[in-house]
This record gives structure tokens, C-alpha cells and sequence, in this order.
């Protein structure tokens, strides 16, 4: 999972650079070309991304945390749909993955279902309060639960 937050991060750096870079309203073609260069590198590192996250989905179709990661790339790449459907697909698998419900609520939000959103958005509210009122006994079971700090 660092790996593939690193896959995300470098060209996501690379591009805020180059967009703050070329933000200066000048219409120099090198500008231009850098941004350009920029956006296409960080679009060809999230998809290569949600190949990986289809590949461990692959490998495990119960894993919350892929269905969850992939539905996170897919918003990102503006596709809230797509992602409705995997942050479901992830909710599904683990009733109390925080990631799922926050990247759902953020998903339905951006296609203006209001009230979907409002009611995931007060999911994870229960879900945060009541894992501080009575976290889970014991040490992680092996849970794929989405509340990790890895999420």
C-alpha cells in the first residue's frame, strides 16, 4: 500500500509544481508544455494505479481496503460514479471502513446526491465515535477494516 501511495504522490508533486510553476498567465509555449507534460504523467500514474488496486482485487475479491483504494483513485480522476461503486462494493465487505463511507460521502457529494452523502458523512461520524467509546478489544485480528492508519 506505501508503494502505491508513492506511485501517487511523486507525480501528484510533480504536477502541483509544474501547475504552480505555469500559473503565471503568460502564454510561453515551454510553460504550456510543462503542464501539459505534468498532467499526463500524474493521469498515466493513476491509471497504472487503479490497474494495481483491479489486480489485488483479483487476487483477493474480498478486500475492502482494494475496493476502497481504487474507488479513491477513480474520484480522483473524476470518475464519482465509478467510485460510488467500488466504495460500495467496499462497504459491502467491511460495514466499519471509514475510508469507504468518507470516499462515498465525498463521491455522492460531487454528483449532488446531498442526502446519500449527508447519511455516509454521519456513518462515519458513528463509526469514528464509537470505535473512541469502545474500540475493539484485543490486538487487530487480521480485519480488513479500512480505519487503519494506512487509509
Amino acid at each position: 500500500m506505501k508503494s502505491v501511495l508513492r506511485l501517487l504522490v511523486l507525480p501528484l508533486a510533480v504536477l502541483l509544481l509544474l501547475t504552480v510553476s505555469a500559473c503565471d498567465n503568460s502564454a510561453e509555449n515551454s510553460k504550456n508544455t510543462i503542464l501539459n507534460t505534468g498532467v499526463k504523467i500524474g493521469h498515466t500514474a493513476l491509471q497504472g494505479s487503479i490497474a494495481e488496486f483491479t489486480k489485488a482485487i483479483n487476487l483477493d475479491p474480498k478486500s475492502a481496503k482494494a475496493f476502497a483504494g481504487r474507488g479513491a483513485i477513480k474520484y480522483a480522476m473524476g470518475d464519482s460514479k465509478g467510485a460510488i461503486l467500488d466504495f460500495t462494493k467496499a462497504i459491502e465487505l467491511n460495514s466499519k471502513s471509514v475510508a469507504a463511507y468518507s470516499g462515498r460521502g465525498s463521491a455522492k457529494f460531487a454528483v449532488g446526491d446531498i442526502p446519500g452523502a449527508t447519511d455516509d458523512f454521519i456513518t462515519v461520524a458513528r463509526l469514528v465515535v464509537f470505535s473512541v467509546i469502545a474500540p475493539e478489544s484485543g490486538s487487530d485480528s487480521g480485519k480488513d477494516s479500512g480505519t487503519g492508519s494506512d487509509n
